[in-house]
């Protein structure tokens, strides 16, 4: 009888019939067992390049979540180290407070941070920290972010959740044009919570999309001095001003990025701290 007896401590077999599956079932076994022992290498690999980014361009560690994020991009995307460094150098949400950048309101910040992460306006006692931490200690907005993030509030019942949700709906709104599908809400959010995405990387994916591509063909292509004239519009209908150097960078990479309309560059302007002081 051609009988394989199988023993958990060890593989045997009774005939000599089995000795090719026992070598195969051996060869299968050591393949497995090595790439068990060479997933920690590798994971500590891309660590130490995560952190060797953060060191040089933000002179910190990286969060958690912020480890998670850029290894899967590492992984899914074969981000090499100079790329996460590219990455961290060129988000306007990582850069310090500085007096020389006019269009970096530490208010608007926090504003933003807090609809964002809890769904509400900061207390005044959370703008005047947070606002502080940005002038004095140099803080980005990912500080102010990730300190509300590791708040009580954010981690009880279904903040979470409720964080993710607001950010896909304000992408799919700005690059789509329209609420997100219940599917689209359910991929976006798991990799907000799980895989440590931010809404950086959910517009990212909805550019890239077919949907995207296809409400981007049924559009004419601005040039960069159309987009100039429709900021520059919008600020004097709703601000009474010309736009400030950051302002028309923003709002011209949303017109011919994200197909923004000078409806929306309005909309953002009437939600800006300058706007409401005055009214």
């Amino acid at each position: 009888m051609r009988l394989t007896i199988i023993v958990l401590a060890g593989i045997t077999a009774t005939t000599s019939v089995a000795a090719p599956v026992m070598a195969q079932e051996r060869t299968h076994l050591s393949a497995a067992a090595t790439l068990r022992g060479l997933a920690p290498l590798l994971y500590d690999r891309e660590d130490d390049a995560i952190r060797r980014a953060f060191r040089s361009v933000l002179n910190r560690e990286p969060t958690g979540s912020e480890l998670r994020r850029y290894r899967n991009l590492m992984e899914d995307n074969n981000w090499s180290e100079s790329d996460v460094r590219r990455d961290l150098g060129s988000r306007t949400d990582y850069q310090r407070y500085s007096t020389n950048r006019r269009g970096m309101r530490p208010e608007a910040i926090v504003r933003r941070a807090y609809q964002d992460i809890l769904g509400r306006d900061p207390d005044p006692e959370g703008m005047r920290t947070y606002r502080s931490n940005i002038i004095d200690k140099g803080w980005s907005e990912q500080d102010v972010r990730e300190a509300l993030r590791n708040s009580p509030e954010y981690a009880s019942g279904g903040a979470r959740t409720a964080s993710a949700d607001r950010i896909i709906r304000r992408a799919y709104q700005d690059i789509l044009g329209r609420e997100p599908d219940p599917s689209g809400l359910e991929t976006y959010r798991r990799n907000i919570i799980e895989r440590g995405w931010d809404e950086q990387d959910v517009r990212t994916a909805l550019r890239r999309s077919e949907e995207r591509r296809g409400v981007v063909s049924g559009r004419r292509n601005l040039s960069d001095a159309e987009a100039a004239d429709i900021v520059r519009r919008a600020y004097q209908s709703v601000l009474n001003r010309e736009p400030d150097a950051n302002g028309m960078r923003d709002y011209k990479a949303r017109i011919l990025n994200d197909r923004w309309t000078e409806q929306q560059v309005v909309n953002a302007l009437r939600n800006s701290d300058e706007y409401r002081s005055r009214h």
